[in-house]
């Protein structure tokens, strides 16, 4: 029989679980793991790469928004860095940016209660951190657009260009950065998806929508869009585009 691929998606409280197959071809979602202590956490880990012949871990790196290291993925470096010492297996990061966000969405989507997406989550996450790996592994040779660490592990696939980074003040005065992940055209008008560049792990990262329009020299200028029916219609059009990539 063929080893398995175990993922893991760590949160300050739980720590999310999911296996792949012996073909190394499917991700699932497996109960997560209580936090209690480092030591405690890593010794769980360990139990579950012999009861599951696991031969590689893949750890969600949750990278912000411009790829830079925030609080949550030191965290995370710290915690792989400990686990690589003690782990009989290579240790490898995976970028798990909005993956959280993206479980979710997809229990949002299946109208899971929100007490019990609490419970599934992690485990969802860890799935989806899992088959983004699996599927990279089965269909590219390439390795020329591939993020690593310090010790040449795999941590993901990096942007073929840089990330548009702009930077709105709200009304209070406060400067905010958002990364620009779209601009697309609804009834011939260009609209700009933002996403917030630095959220805590327990914030969602809410998508902003600016109408994009000219000012008097001709040069791009971002505008709200007041009319919440217009907003919609943008949103909708972004989420159909989202399913459609899909």
């Amino acid at each position: 029989m063929g080893k398995r691929i175990m993922a893991l998606d760590l949160g300050d409280k739980w720590i999310g679980v999911a296996i792949s197959d012996e073909l190394g071809l499917l991700a699932s979602a497996k109960p997560p793991i209580k936090r209690h202590s480092h030591s405690s956490d890593v010794e769980r880990i360990l139990d579950l790469t012999t009861t599951w012949d696991v031969e590689q871990i893949v750890v969600g790196l949750p990278l912000n928004m411009n790829a830079s290291v925030g609080p949550q993925a030191e965290k995370t470096l710290k915690f792989v860095e400990d686990l690589k010492s003690e782990a009989p297996c290579n240790v490898t990061m995976w970028d798990e940016r909005l993956t959280t966000q993206l479980a979710e969405r997809l229990l949002i989507e299946q109208n899971v209660r929100r007490a019990k997406r609490k419970k599934v989550v992690d485990g969802l996450a860890a799935a989806l951190i899992l088959q983004g790996y699996l599927d990279h592994k089965q269909h590219t040779n390439s390795r020329e657009d591939i993020l690593m660490d310090d010790d040449k592990n795999l941590i993901g696939h990096g942007p073929e260009e840089e990330d548009e980074i702009i930077t709105l003040t709200d009304e209070e005065g406060h400067e905010h950065e958002f990364v620009v992940v779209d601009v697309i055209e609804v009834e011939e008008q260009d609209y700009a998806i933002l996403l917030p560049i630095d959220t805590s792990e327990d914030e969602e990262a809410e998508a902003v929508i600016l109408r994009l329009e000219k000012d008097d020299d001709g040069d791009d200028i971002l505008v709200d869009i007041e009319a919440e029916e217009e907003w919609e219609k943008v949103a909708q059009a972004y989420e159909e585009l989202l399913d459609d990539d899909e």
